[in-house]
């Protein structure tokens, strides 16, 4: 018990200590502008989550608990995204890069990947909804909206109807495959026994 209790203590040290040192760090760095704030800021979060072993709702309580209003709200803006770039979701990934919908390639890996993330959440769209708060707010509702989308409808009808062919096929190659050769293989035996008959 005390063992647990040092190490949680080590680890409110850590992070009182990353606070103190990203918000010296991030104030510096908007005087020359948000945009490098915002650059800054990644690295650090990426730090955070490492410390908080990627717990998103801890994570977020200690940058809530910055008071440098400024700080803060570059934290915040670089938050969600830092997130999934670090956890190393291919999903989320796709789902925060811009997307053209014209683009058919571009649509394709987008609503496969938005797909991927419905199935996961047992077809509950409020469930699904739960999974992207990671998203960006922005991100969050545009994969909403494109889930409701008769695009995205269309897509998955097309996946569904390309999964049940390509498991008949595999039925019926597995079922017709060896009887085939068997068949095969007595029709051979035919035609030797038919010609060995007809010569004697």
């Amino acid at each position: 018990m005390a063992i647990n209790e040092n190490a949680n203590f080590t680890q409110a040290e850590q992070l009182e200590q990353w606070s103190t040192k990203a918000v010296v760090s991030l104030s510096a760095s908007l005087v020359f502008g948000r945009e490098r704030a915002s650059e800054i800021a990644q690295p650090l979060l990426i730090a955070l989550f490492s410390l908080t072993a990627n717990d998103y709702e801890k994570a977020l309580k200690i940058i809530v608990k910055i008071d440098d209003f400024s700080v803060k709200r570059v934290f915040l803006e670089q938050f969600k995204q830092s997130y999934i770039l670090n956890t190393g979701s291919k999903d989320f990934s796709a789902l925060i890069e811009k997307v053209d919908f014209s683009n058919r390639q571009m649509s394709d890996r987008y609503d496969t990947a938005l797909l991927k993330l419905f199935n996961e959440n047992d077809k509950n769209t409020a469930l699904l909804s739960k999974s992207l708060r990671a998203l960006p707010i922005t991100a969050k509702r545009l994969a909403l909206k494109r889930l409701s989308s008769k695009e995205f409808e269309t897509f998955k009808r097309v996946k569904v109807t390309g999964k049940k062919v390509r498991n008949k096929q595999n039925l019926l190659s597995r079922d017709k495959g060896e009887p085939a050769w068997y068949w095969l293989w007595v029709l051979i035996f035919i035609v030797l026994v038919t010609l060995v008959v007809a010569y004697i």
